[in-house]
């Protein structure tokens, strides 16, 4: 509104009146007189600037983006697209708020992703608009960054930055902008056989577990126990195949890794990675663990081992995921056998926890149809209703913190003796640390440690000779 000209007004009023015709009248009066013309002159602005404001014509509404339409193709694995996102009815959902968008699922299993991915990208034809990305092979795409990579999606995930796992933007990031959406984590915990720690003279419930053994030092007494008074191993940790997982998990729970976040520095050959090494050539030193390899028969039959009698593996450290394969398909017969406790600590102070796996979604820069694209990615990842259907279905963790107060989050498991594992898992994937180890030298990294621990743990070298040689190597290969 205009601001009225009081004085101005006042001074002509007064001038008129002083001016006019007739003897002087007195001050009182003029006084009266001028109060009385200044009340209406102001009160017929002020009612003129108010009508004016009152019937101004109103500046027209920006009109609404217009609903994304079209066709877009998502990449991914059948475990994620079809038996997740599609069975939990997120899909549907989609396609319900979305009708003019038609989705469709090109499935094919992680290696041909991480194969076609760069050539497309390389090509700029052939190009999905969604791909799901596992965070070991995300940080090399991300490296590309946007125009002949990802898209950049800053501005898109700004307001999920803060309800995401702190540590999932790691690998997402370059430079400071953001080229993914997280979907689920890997927050590491043990698994635990109960009746072989009680056969054992171990403690078995698994607040008492997570006390009775906080640290790796304590971990390694309590598998000489079971060694020595069950006849069991405590875990499998294969030498000549070794591909260092769980060895990436004690780096991990540290905040250590291959290289280091903020200068980009190999640390393969550092005295916190060499101790890491040392402290798990421990346990084939005192003969504690199996030389059974990881996803392999051998090492199915031991996690699926219900009688004592045969031996079964008392432990494992691994990601929440986990649970679901064991319930499914790795051990189904060994129902109620099993407890979760939180991962040991190397120090005995930080995070008792590490991460292995998770996966994301990613748009290429130049997908065909990025509106859609991005529609589609933030309805099903940033959405507390898309997570939780997904979740109920598959049992992978959400990255998704705003999820964990669900009542999904609080219910006991019959595989694991009525405990809620799902409490342990929200808990412990909100403290897990940032690490050098899932970077865009990944694939190359991982080979050359793993066979610097194989080189070690066969007796052919010193834990410290093996990461030197392996740190040689990667260096050499960056240059």
């Amino acid at each position: 509104m205009k601001k009225l000209a009081i004085p101005l007004i006042c001074t002509l009023v007064l001038t008129s009146l002083l001016t006019a015709c007739g003897p002087a009248p007195e001050p009182q009066v003029i006084e009266k007189v001028v109060t009385q013309e200044v009340e209406k002159v102001v009160t017929q602005v002020v009612k003129e600037e108010v009508e004016k404001v009152v019937t101004a014509t109103p500046e027209p509404a920006a009109p609404p983006p217009p609903e994304p339409e079209g066709q877009i193709i998502v990449w991914g694995w059948q475990a994620a697209l079809g038996d997740t996102l599609e069975a939990s009815g997120v899909l549907a959902d989609f396609q319900a708020a979305y009708p003019d968008v038609e989705v469709e699922f090109l499935i094919m299993d992680p290696g041909d992703v991480y194969t076609n991915l760069p050539l497309a990208l390389t090509a700029g034809e052939g190009l999905p608009d969604v791909v799901l990305v596992e965070n070991s092979h995300l940080a090399q795409f991300v490296q590309m960054g946007g125009g002949v990579g990802l898209m950049d999606l800053t501005d898109k995930v700004a307001p999920y930055l803060d309800q995401m796992n702190d540590y999932k933007w790691t690998d997402c990031t370059l430079n400071g902008k953001y080229y993914c959406m997280p979907w689920d984590s890997g927050p590491v915990v043990m698994y635990y056989r109960r009746d072989v720690f009680e056969a054992a003279g171990l403690p078995t419930d698994p607040a008492d577990v997570t006390r009775s053994i906080a640290t790796w030092d304590d971990y390694i007494e309590a598998c000489r126990t079971i060694r020595e008074k069950t006849g069991a191993y405590c875990f499998a940790h294969n030498k000549a195949n070794n591909f260092a997982r769980l060895y990436e998990m004690v780096l991990w729970e540290q905040g250590l890794g291959y290289y280091d976040l903020q200068t980009g520095e190999v640390t393969v050959d550092s005295a916190q990675d060499i101790a890491s090494l040392e402290m798990l050539g421990k346990f084939w030193d005192e003969d504690l663990v199996s030389d059974n390899l990881e996803w392999e028969d051998p090492w199915y039959a031991e996690l699926g081992t219900v009688e004592l009698s045969e031996h079964p593996i008392a432990t494992i450290i691994e990601a929440a995921w986990m649970e679901v394969f064991m319930k499914s398909w790795i051990a189904p017969g060994t129902a109620g056998l099993w407890g979760v406790a939180y991962m040991p600590s190397v120090t005995g102070a930080g995070p008792r926890t590490a991460n292995d796996g998770g996966s994301t979604f990613v748009i290429p820069a130049q997908a065909p149809n990025p509106e859609a694209a991005w529609a589609f990615v933030e309805f099903a990842l940033g959405r507390r209703e898309s997570q939780l259907k997904m979740f109920e279905v598959s049992g992978f963790i959400p990255s998704l913190e705003t999820t964990y107060d669900d009542q999904l989050f609080q219910q006991g498991q019959d595989f694991f003796a009525g405990q809620n594992t799902f409490e342990i898992y929200a808990d412990a994937v909100k403290k897990i640390p940032s690490a050098g180890i899932y970077g865009p030298d990944y694939n190359m990294m991982n080979g050359a440690v793993s066979l610097a621990i194989q080189r070690f743990a066969t007796g052919d070298v010193s834990a410290e000779e093996a990461l030197q040689e392996a740190a040689d190597q990667i260096r050499a290969n960056l240059e």
